[in-house]
């Protein structure tokens, strides 16, 4: 795979975490969670949308070989996340995935 085709399957997962975390569902499976859950939920959406934004406003040429490099960790994040984001219900399971998906990202733009 190309690092443009990496950068666009990664783009469209953070964007897709974001509206599936955004949504009434996540509010709902949210509800009666402890607070350290929901707390972390909140930090988890605030790095998905900051992870979003760095990728999209970074330049391909500056991140090329780091795309390249992480693309196997991208993917396997991508499809675990994809899973665990079809059960929104066990919401421990979605941040756990979230977070490592978010991780992989980390390693190629920083966050912080």
């Amino acid at each position: 795979m190309t690092a443009s085709e990496i950068s666009d399957q990664t783009l469209a997962q953070l964007r897709e975490t974001f509206l599936k975390m955004t949504s009434p569902e996540w509010d709902l499976a949210l509800i009666g969670k402890p607070e350290d859950v929901v707390n972390k939920a909140a930090k988890n959406l605030l790095l998905v949308q900051r992870a979003r934004l760095r990728l999209e406003n970074a330049e391909l040429a500056d991140i090329r070989d780091k795309l390249v490099e992480n693309e196997k960790g991208l993917e396997e994040g991508r499809v675990h996340l994809n899973k665990s984001l079809e059960r929104l219900d066990q919401i421990e399971g979605v941040l756990n995935a979230i977070t490592s998906f978010v991780d992989v990202v980390a390693r190629i733009i920083p966050l912080a």
